[in-house]
């Protein structure tokens, strides 16, 4: 189903499981469809939180 970094779109969620897998512990990976390319990578959270948590309590300040 893959070949280094490039997968067929998964038919079930073990399949999507290993991509995730794959991209936490390698590099960026990309899942074909019939239509296009994903590309599935990933990035460690900040110590200041998420995004929508950030927004939820305003945002940058105008200063």
């Amino acid at each position: 189903m893959t070949r280094d970094n490039r997968w067929q779109y998964p038919e079930n969620g073990e399949d999507f499981h290993r991509v995730f897998t794959a991209a936490k512990k390698e590099t960026p990976q990309q899942v074909f469809d019939a239509d296009g390319v994903f590309t599935v990578s990933y990035a460690k959270r900040g110590n200041e939180g998420s995004a929508q948590e950030f927004l939820a309590a305003g945002g940058p300040s105008d200063e």
